[in-house]
């Protein structure tokens, strides 16, 4: 990974460099993709429900991207690599970020805005990130990584905001092995108790 140290002083031509410099920084070597629900212009997040032949099982969460909340700012290599930063709709096809443009120097993190609503005293809710690994990678089955569990002590029908922030490096069996070759991250949770899921946006943030 490239870094950029900039001396600040008193001489202007320093100055000078950084603003040239700062865009192509941020271009080339960090960025965000994020999408947003309705929340974020007058409308609503995406609610779904889980019921309670649907605990005790790692399920896709859904998200209805708004027509405004699609900001991508990928590192220049990610964007030349796949002009989409994403797949599936967040609805009967689950969000899978692209980590398309990436190599073992990089790494990202994750971020997702929620609340749940649990119908059940004493709920656990856990969340995790799903990875699919690049072709050839040996090995090559799907791994995950989970973030911190919620545990719901204050009881039933109450809103428990959560924000999961899972970071990762970019390692060899997920990296970009060549044109439209590379692995996939998604996000997913388990609640050992019925209740309702409120998306409100997620963010993947990278680091070539």
């Amino acid at each position: 990974m490239a870094n950029n140290y900039i001396l600040i002083g008193g001489n202007s031509g320093i100055q000078d460099s950084i603003d040239d410099n700062s865009t192509n920084i941020v271009a080339n070597e960090q960025g965000h993709y994020s999408l947003l629900s309705g929340l974020y212009f007058g409308g609503d997040a995406t609610s779904s429900t889980i019921s309670s032949e649907e605990t005790g099982v790692w399920r896709d969460i859904q998200l209805t991207v708004d027509p405004f909340g699609e900001f991508d700012f990928r590192p220049d290599e990610m964007k030349e690599a796949s002009a989409e930063g994403h797949t599936g709709d967040g609805g009967e096809t689950p969000i899978v970020f692209k980590l398309h443009g990436l190599t073992e120097q990089g790494s990202a993190s994750l971020r997702v805005s929620m609340t749940f609503e649990p119908d059940e005293d004493e709920g656990r809710l856990d969340s995790r990130l799903l990875f699919t690994r690049r072709a050839g990678a040996n090995p090559s089955e799907p791994f995950s990584i989970e973030a911190n569990h919620v545990s719901m002590q204050s009881g039933a029908d109450i809103l428990y905001p959560n924000t999961p922030d899972v970071q990762f490096f970019i390692g060899n069996t997920i990296h970009t092995n060549s044109v439209g070759d590379a692995g996939t991250v998604q996000f997913q949770i388990k609640s050992d108790v019925p209740g309702t899921v409120v998306i409100n946006e997620m963010a993947l943030f990278i680091q070539v």
